[in-house]
């Protein structure tokens, strides 16, 4: 996907559509969520490193002003992980905070892309 993206995010790659549900798979979990339904598209950014070791998580909108981010618990990470978003209109960021509601610890927008960009930069992998 290019969408004339700026980098980083011209590597984007969509795993989830908007409307898609994912099963976290263990019914046994303490976990809050058993899965979830992507209120947009989901995906990562190659070269850039999320705290669980996998490519960066994003949330994509397409029409939307607001980015930011949400910091969501994961019982293996103590500090969370981040999930960054773009171009997301109020009602889908309210969409994704209400869905990971239960696991968020934190949230934020940026003022700008450039921001964003900036707040992505320290996930970059080292060559």
């Amino acid at each position: 996907m290019n969408m004339n993206l700026p980098p980083p995010f011209d590597t984007l790659r969509i795993e989830k559509h908007a409307g898609e549900y994912k099963d976290f798979g263990n019914p046994e979990s303490d976990y809050p969520l058993k899965g979830v339904t992507y209120p947009v598209d989901y995906g990562d950014i190659d070269g850039y490193l999320g705290e669980d070791g996998a490519n960066l998580d994003v949330f994509m909108g397409y029409s939307g002003t607001i980015f930011g981010y949400i910091k969501v618990f994961r019982p293996e990470l103590p500090n969370g992980e981040h999930k960054f978003y773009l171009y997301l209109t109020e009602d889908e960021e309210r969409a994704i905070l209400k869905e990971f509601g239960p696991v968020i610890l934190k949230n934020d927008r940026f003022k700008s892309i450039d921001e964003l960009t900036q707040a992505v930069k320290p996930f970059k992998q080292l060559v």
